[in-house]
């Protein structure tokens, strides 16, 4: 019986969570920097018809955090900044857990300091869609006047810490975090077709459009464009597979190693620990292993990767070391099952290279 193609493993692992006429996604796997799989599924613009091609751009999301963990190791080689000195320079208006808050902790989420995103402040949902980064500085500061826990002594994953993150790039660079990335990251990378913006009124003209389905209507609604799903420091790339590669070529595999040297890459995979000496399984913007109940690596496999998940996006971008393998999928579909369509792709690769398919 002849083995089946990774193509049609991955078509079959699509068909379980997407059809023809749904939002969808788009998948690229490689194998030593080699493309072993591109594909895209379902609709790019369901209301005019436009399906998804693999050259489309999603909003990463979260996955944007590892870019500006990058922008803050470049400023700190630039001997602007120390990782572990307190925040309270870049932010004196803050209440005084800026005292012992460092760099550092917003990185690697163990600073404490209240989400954003957490449902006792979403009573200020009006006011983050229309916030650009300077508000939402103001609005971080009165979240809360103390830290959920002594910074540094448990992990606690937080967004505000990221827009803060990017305020900070800000200050030290003289440039928007989205000018940043793109004139000293993006364009030394050639990731052409990568997009970070500041503002509302820039739309990356290469994205599909973000949906989430309406219960009530029973059928899939476009998401607003606004601050919510634009983002901030903690999520505002918007990007393809193919320039998502170009950054794993450059941060696993060596390529274009002239922005840092390997030892400062090396930090954003490089586990961190709390303040008695405890590993977390995160690093800089990347997981290094299982995080929490929602957040599972793929049984069997060295994993570094991240998720994202904003207003009508979702994606995994993963780096398996041991086997040198990417597997980068960008959604448009709010609520699909991430981890599921993620692990049928992953599995189509894995099994195909076991079967000596590719």
């Amino acid at each position: 019986m002849m083995t089946e193609s990774l193509q049609i493993r991955a078509d079959r692992a699509a068909e379980r969570y997407i059809s023809g006429c749904e939002p969808g996604c788009s998948v690229l796997a490689a194998r030593g920097g080699e493309v072993i799989l591109k594909s895209a599924y379902g609709m790019a613009d369901i209301e005019n018809g436009i399906p998804v091609k693999p050259e489309d751009n999603f909003i990463i999301a979260s996955n944007t955090k590892q870019f500006a963990c990058l922008a803050v190791l470049m400023l700190r080689d630039r001997g602007l900044l120390a990782l572990d000195e307190t925040i309270e320079r870049f932010f004196p208006g803050f209440p005084d857990y800026r005292k012992k808050v460092t760099v550092r902790m917003l990185m690697n989420h163990t600073s404490g300091i209240a989400e954003y995103f957490e449902d006792e402040y979403w009573r200020l949902n009006d006011r983050f869609a229309l916030a650009d980064t300077a508000e939402m500085i103001r609005i971080a500061a009165t979240l809360d006047d103390k830290t959920k826990f002594e910074p540094g002594t448990e992990f606690s994953y937080c967004n505000t810490a990221y827009v803060m993150i990017g305020d900070i790039v800000r200050q030290l660079s003289g440039k928007s975090f989205g000018n940043f990335l793109e004139t000293e990251i993006f364009a030394p990378l050639g990731m052409d077709r990568s997009f970070a913006p500041d503002y509302m009124d820039q739309k990356d003209p290469y994205q599909v459009e973000g949906y989430q389905y309406d219960e009530a209507l029973k059928t899939f609604v476009k998401v607003p464009y606004d601050m919510l799903e634009v983002g901030y420091a903690d999520g505002n790339i918007s990007s393809n597979t193919e320039d998502l590669l170009k950054w794993h070529d450059f941060l696993y595999r060596g390529g274009n190693a002239g922005l840092v040297s390997r030892e400062t890459l090396k930090e954003l995979y490089t586990p961190g620990h709390l303040n008695d000496g405890t590993e977390i399984n995160y690093g800089f913007g990347i997981m290094t292993g299982d995080l929490d109940g929602d957040h599972k690596s793929v049984t069997g496999h060295r994993e570094l990767w991240h998720t994202g998940g904003t207003m009508g996006f979702i994606s995994r971008v993963s780096y398996f070391p041991d086997d040198d393998v990417s597997i980068i999928m960008l959604t448009n579909r709010n609520g699909i099952d991430r981890d599921g369509l993620f692990g049928g792709f992953a599995e189509a690769v894995f099994t195909s290279i076991r079967d000596g398919v590719i």
